[in-house]
């Protein structure tokens, strides 16, 4: 075999087939990337917020922070994970993308050390933008990282391989917007001042967009020492995590263009949730509690509920409501009329009518029945009088029937939802008239008479029969 038989372009290799990468194009992913990079030209400093959940990114942003970052501690926490490289590149880049999805401002996502070497890297980053991310930044620790804060093991990966790293996410990318975030941790490890210029210079040389220096000391000094001595020409991010006490004007005024407060939102979140539980779980009940939690109001708000219900007037047919059926209450007196009624119930039953109402105290009276029945919005009304079942065929033909108003003798009818309204507004005078026992074929007869359109079925039934024997 030829030595160049396997040179292979590494474009070939990392060609994405993958037909959920909508946004590689013209989405989400170039709106945000290019938001970025406008905000990053634009004079002053910037302020993204940790999130961990789609909820968590639409607060920040309505809170009016720059930014979202898709915070790796956040993400773990939120699954009762340690921040140590235990959740994959696919379950990160999930919650990365659906916060991406959920917001207009740019999502930066916390990447850890790139998932592996130089060519994880590359695969990363054409996930990541297909995902509408609109930068991701990737630290020089050696995989798997834990996380800066926790005391211990803190192993950096050598400047030329991380450096390689940066090389290949910036070869891999499409998007000409995305950024690609190279963050020191020299200071974390305790490798001092002049090992993170060194490493922030190589990056810088390997095509970074930005540096983020971290530090874990509650002064903000060694921070504003490196933005003081490093003499490279890219925006330094910063994320005052533990050095709180300096404020954002000062950070900004030191030099830094990009502030991350990483974890706040989780951490209130912790805070508030448990003094929440705590209280109900003393007091027996939410009332001393409601006045500081949000109202389902504001939940419903945050999740878009105004924008479907919209989509769904302009996009989702009405439903049309099944048939209901009023089974009129047999004329007093024996026999035992309970048995009639389950006969007529069942009859509809079987003929698929769910939705049957009986009255009650109407003393048999037809009239009284059907004033007081309201099926609601349904689109065809049987009403079933005397005492015997229908027969399945007549009821077929009732419910398939199109006018307003269908017979099958006087004790059987099916009107469409607005005559039946009618018809209990029949009903209602014949009662104001004293008239209560006023039987059904009657009121259909009222009915009838003031313009609404009446087939008897089994009249069209027998026509149909004879003129089939005719022929």
């Amino acid at each position: 075999m030829a030595g160049n038989d396997l040179e292979i372009a590494m474009d070939e290799i990392f060609e994405e087939t993958s037909t959920a990468s909508p946004n590689l194009t013209g989405g989400v992913a170039r709106k945000q990337s290019a938001r970025l990079r406008e905000l990053f030209a634009r004079p002053g400093a910037l302020r993204i917020v940790g999130a961990h959940n789609p909820l968590g990114a639409r607060l920040a942003e309505r809170a009016g922070f720059d930014g979202v970052w898709s915070s790796g501690l956040e993400v773990s926490a939120s699954q009762g994970l340690p921040d140590t490289d235990l959740m994959t590149m696919t379950d990160l880049l999930a919650v990365a993308g659906s916060m991406a999805a959920a917001v207009d401002i740019p999502v930066v996502a916390d990447c850890d050390a790139g998932y592996g070497n130089a060519l994880n890297v590359m695969h990363m980053i054409r996930r990541y933008e297909a995902a509408g991310v609109a930068a991701v930044c990737i630290e020089d620790k050696r995989f798997p990282k834990v996380n800066s804060f926790i005391p211990g093991r803190q192993v950096l990966e050598s400047v030329e391989v991380f450096a390689a790293k940066v090389a290949a996410a910036k070869a891999a990318q499409r998007d000409p917007n995305l950024m690609v975030i190279a963050r020191t941790e020299a200071l974390i490890a305790g490798w001092g001042m002049d090992e993170a210029l060194t490493r922030a210079d190589a990056y810088a040389a390997a095509g970074a967009d930005a540096i983020l220096i971290h530090a874990k000391g509650s002064s903000p000094e060694p921070v504003l020492e490196f933005l003081d001595r490093w003499s490279g020409q890219l925006p330094v991010v910063v994320v005052p995590t533990t050095y709180h006490t300096i404020t954002f004007d000062e950070l900004a005024e030191a030099g830094a263009k990009l502030v991350i407060y990483a974890n706040h939102g989780l951490r209130a979140g912790i805070t508030a949730v448990s003094e929440v539980f705590e209280a109900i779980l003393d007091e027996g009940r939410t009332t001393g509690i409601e006045a500081r939690i949000a109202p389902l109001a504001t939940v419903f708000d945050l999740q878009g509920m105004d924008r479907i219900k919209e989509s769904e007037a302009r996009f989702v047919p009405a439903p049309t409501a099944p048939h209901a059926a009023v089974v009129l209450p047999a004329p007093p007196g024996p026999p035992d009329v309970r048995p009639a009624v389950d006969g007529r119930v069942g009859a509809l039953r079987a003929r698929g009518v769910q939705t049957v109402l009986i009255p009650v105290g109407t003393a048999g009276h037809d009239a009284e029945a059907v004033a007081a029945t309201d099926p609601g919005g349904h689109c065809r009304v049987v009403v079933v009088g005397g005492t015997e079942p229908p027969e399945d065929g007549t009821l077929h033909r009732l419910l398939t029937e199109s006018a307003d108003i269908a017979t099958a003798g006087d004790s059987l009818a099916a009107l469409s939802g607005p005559a039946y309204s009618a018809l209990r507004e029949v009903a209602g005078k014949r009662i104001a008239d004293g008239q209560p026992d006023t039987a059904l074929h009657a009121l259909i007869g009222d009915l009838a008479d003031t313009g609404w359109t009446a087939v008897d079925v089994t009249a069209a039934r027998a026509g149909s029969t004879t003129a089939g024997a005719d022929a």
